[in-house]
């Protein structure tokens, strides 16, 4: 059996906001893990015969109706190499995988959702940006602490004049949810502070300007066929 064609996301940010918008649209259950490229059709397959995670939009709301849950299959290319990441996204309600699967609960503290060294996690927002309690992106406190000790250590390289605005560009470079760009704020306010601090003037600090916001990404159709063959088509490691 084929698996019915699924689309494959090669970019974090985008892969961000869709797993965001699962979450808000009740997929609060989740489990996720890697599969090799030989074996991805078939676990496409498998998620496909026991979970129905290929049903269509009428399909998801005629199991809602019936007080059945529903489920969705997210592969992401985050490595571009030859595995998948695999995310199952589940909403309440009677379904197989809430029985077969060890579901984590994606608004619960040390259940979140993880890509890539950030949480999807709800915070509340200042009245200046609109209040409430929302869905956003940060940084874990390890991808956090890595990019102190980068800047640090840059910063205080023999290179810190070459290498400092390559690395400015990269923070910059983070995917931009209202969380993440606090964090980053701070990550600039310290790296201009060790800039400093190495005794030079904060003027000479080159950095990329305002802080960008993430937009609204569209759909790629890229499907897991397109991966696969683009993986076949590449040359062996052991090639010369």
């Amino acid at each position: 059996m084929k698996a019915p064609t699924l689309i494959v996301i090669r970019y974090k940010t985008l892969l961000m906001q869709r797993l965001l918008d699962l979450v808000r649209h009740g997929y609060r259950h989740h489990t996720a893990g890697t599969v090799k490229a030989d074996r991805a059709e078939a676990l496409c397959v498998k998620f496909g015969e026991r979970y129905d995670v290929f049903v269509n939009m009428n399909q998801r709301a005629y199991r809602k109706t019936l007080g059945k849950a529903n489920a969705r299959l997210i592969l992401a290319d985050l490595d571009h190499g030859e595995s998948l990441h695999w995310f199952l996204m589940v909403t309440d309600g009677e379904h197989d995988a809430h029985k077969l699967e060890k579901l984590k609960d994606a608004l619960s503290q040390g259940e979140r959702v993880h890509v890539s060294g950030y949480e999807l996690l709800k915070l509340p927002h200042a009245k200046a940006a609109g209040g409430g309690v929302r869905l956003t992106w940060r940084m874990c406190a390890e991808t956090e602490r890595a990019w102190r000790f980068q800047i640090r250590s840059t910063v205080r390289s023999k290179r810190a004049d070459e290498l400092v605005p390559v690395l400015a560009k990269s923070l910059y470079q983070t995917p931009g949810f209202h969380t993440t760009r606090v964090q980053v704020g701070r990550l600039v306010a310290f790296l201009t502070a060790e800039w400093v601090r190495s005794g030079r003037k904060a003027d000479a600090l080159a950095l990329p300007g305002a802080l960008p916001y993430v937009r609204r990404m569209a759909d790629e159709n890229f499907t897991l066929y397109d991966w696969l063959a683009a993986g076949a088509a590449r040359p062996n490691r052991g090639d010369k």
